[in-house]
C-alpha cells in the first residue's frame, strides 16, 4: 500500500472514530515518508482523541519542525496552533513560533537572527522495523511516538530566503504569536460554502490546504472569478468595514484554513492596538493590485504608472443609505467601488423613483458632473455597507489634467451612459443630454 493509499485508509478511520486504527496506519505512513507532515499531523489528532495530550503535543512540536525546515510556513504555524490548543504554554511550541516568524519577516536593519530550535526533550530516531499497522495498545502508543516525534531528516531551506508568509509577517512578534494563538482553525469539506456572496462579514480566512473556487452572480448565474489555493487570503476587507463578501468562495476539495473572526480581531487589537493598522495597509496593497489590474479607469494608464494615481484616492466606507451624489447638487468629487455596491436613481415626476443602474467593484460614479460642472440630476446611494475610494473634486480635476487620456477614457464612457439613461427614461422624462447622470451598470456623476 502506498502513501497516498495509507493517507486515505487513515481518513477513512478517522471518519469512524476508529482513532487507535487510524494512529496505527497515519504512523506507518510516516515511518515509511519521515516527510509526510500531513500524515503526523493527523496522527497527533488520533493521539489527542486517545487521551494521549502530551504525546500529541510532542508530535505537532516535530510536525512543526519538520515544516518550517522545510519553509511550509503556513502549515508549520497550523501545527503550531492545533498544539497550543492543547497546551497554551507550551514553551517548545512558543519558541517555534518565535523563529517561525523571525523566518518569515521582511529584512530589517538590527533584526535579531533566527533564535536555535530547542533540544528535544526525549531523543527518538524514528528507526522502527516493525510495520506498525499490526500493533494496538500500549505498543502501538509507544512504538509510534518514537516514529513520529522524530525529526525529518530532510528539507534544508535557504537561510538568504524569505519566504512568503502573507500579513503574519508584518506583525510585530507579540502580535503574532496572540493572533495564532486565538484565531480558529477548522476543515471544510469538498464543496462547502466558506464565504456567501452578500453574506456575513465577520472573518477573514487563510488556506492551508485545498484549493477553492471563486465565484459571483452576473445576471442570476454563477460566474467563475478564479481558483484560490493554498496562502490565499479573502475576507480582509469585509472584516476592516463591514461590507458584505461581493463573491461567493467555495472548497473545491477538502481544505483547512485559519479563521480570523470579528471577536478574534478586537481581542487582539485591544491589546495590540497595530494590528487594525497592518490589517489596513494590507487590504489596501491588496485592493491596489487587484483594481489598477482590473478596473477600466486605470487600463488607459502605463502599468508602471498605475499605483501612483491610486494613491491620490482616500478610503471611505459608506453605511447602508448613505447618499454619495444628490440629485440636484454638484458631485464632490470620483467614488470609485472597492466593495459593496451603489444604486443610481432618479426621481419620477409622477412620484417613487425610476432605478438606473447598480456599481459594482471597480465601477466609478460622479465624473460627468465633475467634467461638466453642471448639477446631478439622479441620486447615488449605497445599498448596503460599502468601501469606496474617494478623489475630492480639486484632485480630480488635477488628475486629468496629468493624464489627458484617463479624461478622454472618461469623455467617451459619459458619452455612452447618458444615450443607454436616455434610454431607460420614459420620452417625456429626457432633459437636456449635457444635464443628464450617466450610467450603464458602471458609473453615475
Amino acid at each position: 500500500m502506498n502513501e497516498s493509499s495509507l493517507r486515505e485508509l487513515g481518513l477513512d478511520l478517522l471518519e469512524d472514530r476508529q482513532f487507535e486504527r487510524a494512529l496505527a496506519v497515519f504512523a506507518e505512513a510516516v515511518r515509511r515518508v519521515p516527510a509526510d507532515h500531513r500524515a503526523r499531523m493527523l496522527a497527533a489528532r488520533c493521539l489527542a482523541e486517545l487521551g494521549e495530550r502530551e504525546r500529541a503535543v510532542t508530535v505537532y512540536h516535530a510536525c512543526a519542525e519538520g515544516l518550517l525546515r522545510r519553509d511550509y510556513l503556513l502549515s508549520a504555524m497550523a501545527a503550531c496552533k492545533l498544539g497550543l490548543e492543547l497546551a497554551p504554554q507550551e514553551r517548545r511550541l512558543r519558541d517555534t513560533l518565535v523563529r517561525l516568524h523571525a523566518r518569515a519577516s521582511r529584512s530589517a536593519a538590527g533584526r535579531a537572527s533566527v533564535p536555535p530550535p530547542l533540544p528535544p526533550e526525549t531523543l527518538f530516531d524514528g528507526k522502527v522495523e516493525t510495520d506498525l499497522m499490526g500493533m494496538s495498545g500500549e505498543e502501538l502508543s509507544d512504538r509510534a511516538i518514537e516514529v513520529l516525534a522524530a525529526p525529518d531528516p530532510g528539507g534544508s531551506a535557504n537561510p538568504n530566503d524569505r519566504p512568503p508568509l502573507p500579513l503574519f509577517a508584518d506583525l510585530e512578534l507579540d502580535v503574532f504569536i496572540d493572533l495564532v494563538t486565538r484565531m480558529g482553525y477548522r476543515a471544510i469539506k469538498a464543496e462547502e460554502v466558506v464565504t456567501a456572496e452578500g453574506g456575513s462579514a465577520d472573518c477573514l480566512d487563510v488556506i492551508v490546504a485545498g484549493k477553492a473556487e471563486v465565484t459571483r452572480k452576473v445576471a442570476g448565474e454563477d460566474r467563475t472569478l478564479g481558483f484560490l489555493g493554498g496562502g490565499s487570503i479573502f475576507g480582509e476587507l469585509s472584516l476592516l468595514t463591514g461590507t458584505p463578501p461581493t463573491a461567493t468562495v467555495t472548497a473545491v476539495v477538502d481544505m483547512e484554513v485559519f479563521e480570523l473572526r470579528r471577536e478574534h480581531f478586537n481581542a487582539v487589537a485591544k491589546n495590540h492596538p497595530s494590528l487594525p493598522q497592518v490589517l489596513a495597509q494590507f487590504a489596501h496593497k491588496r485592493m491596489e493590485r487587484n483594481l489598477t489590474a482590473t478596473s477600466p479607469l486605470f487600463q488607459p494608464m502605463p502599468e508602471s504608472e498605475r499605483a501612483a494615481l491610486f494613491q491620490r484616492f482616500a478610503f471611505r466606507a459608506l453605511q447602508p443609505g448613505e447618499q454619495v451624489l444628490v440629485e440636484g447638487e454638484h458631485s464632490p468629487g470620483l467614488f470609485l467601488v472597492l466593495a459593496g455596491e451603489l444604486v443610481v436613481q432618479k426621481e419620477d415626476p409622477e412620484g417613487g423613483t425610476v432605478r438606473l443602474g447598480v456599481l459594482r467593484e471597480g465601477e466609478v460614479a460622479g465624473e460627468i458632473s465633475l467634467l461638466t460642472g453642471l448639477r446631478a440630476t439622479a441620486t447615488v446611494v449605497s445599498s448596503r455597507k460599502t468601501a469606496t475610494a474617494f478623489l475630492a473634486r480639486a484632485a480630480f480635476h488635477e488628475l486629468v489634467k496629468a493624464y489627458p487620456h484617463i479624461q478622454k477614457y472618461l469623455e467617451q464612457l459619459s458619452d455612452r451612459r447618458l444615450k443607454q439613461i436616455g434610454e431607460a427614461l420614459r420620452p417625456a422624462e429626457i432633459l437636456d443630454a449635457d444635464e443628464l447622470l450617466e450610467t450603464d451598470g458602471q458609473a453615475a456623476s
